[in-house]
Order: structure tokens, then C-alpha cells, then sequence
């Protein structure tokens, strides 16, 4: 009596086991055989390089070989003098190339090609403390004749007070104004690269 007590007994809680296991069984079939499991987190690996979305930048994109990158210096000589005294924001300028701008062994602009500038701001001495002064950009270079906008730094250049000493020994201050000739050499620095092209 005591034997088939245990059996039932032992039949009863296997019958009750059947569902949890048969509903453990269907949701492991149920998941498609290459989904990953969502409890654990996928990490790219260094030196995968999966194609970028569109719209992003690419890090291996080649410069234009026609291009100069931002940061070139050009030095440039004027072709008209710039005074302080007569000079106005928005005047323009003429001068030359100076010196062969050369990137990877290959020269882009050569010495003598024209550019154009512009004062950007102007203003005469107006007293001993008030020292005149210039600032300048470049605005395009010709390059096999076309005419190429360019963005580079300004120059700024003010008068310094100086002493003149007249024969009586003592000092007087004066003060000049900015006088840039024709000739100076000057160095601008583009501000964004530039297509030759």
C-alpha cells in the first residue's frame, strides 16, 4: 500500500513537470536560427570597416591633386602701394605670386601669378596716440587663366610712434602712418583649401 502510495505520488509531480518543459522546449524552437541573443552585447571589432552610412564623411578620401589644403602659405609681392592715409575698406589691390607655391614635389602656383586683394579696414593717425593702420586679405589668384576665389588670413599692420630728435637735444613724438610699397613682400595663409581646377 505504502509502494503504490509513492509511485502515484512521484507520477503526480512528474505530470505536473510537463508543461514548464514542453513551454521551455517551443520558445527555444521558436527563435530564428541566426538572431543573436539579446541578453549579450555585440561589439565591433578595431578593424572592422563596414561601409559608412550615407552622408557621413570618409576618413580615406584622397585630396584633389589640384587642390591646396588649407593652412598654404603664399607669399605674395604688391603691385601698388597701400597707405594708411589714403586707403579705404573695400579698396582693392594687385600683386604677384612671389614665391612657387609646391605641394608634394609638384607646383601649383607659379612665381608671378597675379592676385587680387582687399583692404578690409583703413584708418589715418589722428594723433600722437592714435597710430594709423592697414589690414588686408587676398581675394582670388590666376591660374591659366581663370580667376580662383581664395579665403585666406588677414594682415594687419599699424604705425609705431617713433622720437625725433630735433638739434635742440629734446625729444618730440610723432606719430607715421602705414605706408606699404610696391614690392613688399607680404605672407597670407589660406583659411580653407582651395580647387585649382
Amino acid at each position: 500500500m505504502l509502494a503504490v502510495s509513492y509511485n502515484s505520488l512521484m507520477a503526480v509531480r512528474f505530470v505536473r513537470m510537463i508543461p514548464p518543459l514542453v513551454l521551455i522546449f517551443v520558445i527555444a524552437c521558436s527563435r530564428p536560427p541566426n538572431q543573436p541573443d539579446s541578453s549579450t552585447t555585440l561589439q565591433g571589432l578595431p578593424f572592422d570597416h563596414s561601409t559608412p552610412p550615407s552622408g557621413s564623411s570618409n576618413p580615406y578620401i584622397i585630396p584633389s591633386p589640384m587642390g591646396l589644403p588649407e593652412g598654404t602659405f603664399l607669399t605674395v609681392r604688391l603691385s601698388n602701394a597701400l597707405s594708411s592715409v589714403s586707403a579705404h575698406a573695400g579698396d582693392g589691390f594687385r600683386g604677384a605670386i612671389d614665391e612657387p607655391v609646391v605641394v608634394d614635389q609638384q607646383t601649383f602656383l607659379p612665381r608671378g601669378a597675379q592676385v587680387s586683394g582687399r583692404v578690409l579696414d583703413a584708418k589715418p593717425s589722428d594723433g600722437p596716440h592714435n597710430p594709423g593702420y592697414l589690414r588686408i586679405t587676398l581675394l582670388s589668384v590666376d591660374v591659366g587663366g581663370k580667376t580662383i576665389p581664395i579665403d585666406t588670413s588677414s594682415i594687419f599692420t599699424k604705425a609705431t610712434q617713433r622720437n625725433d630728435r630735433p638739434s635742440s637735444g629734446a625729444t618730440s613724438p610723432a606719430v607715421s602712418d602705414v605706408l606699404l610699397t610696391p614690392d613688399r613682400r607680404l605672407t597670407f595663409r589660406l583659411a580653407q583649401a582651395v580647387d585649382l581646377q
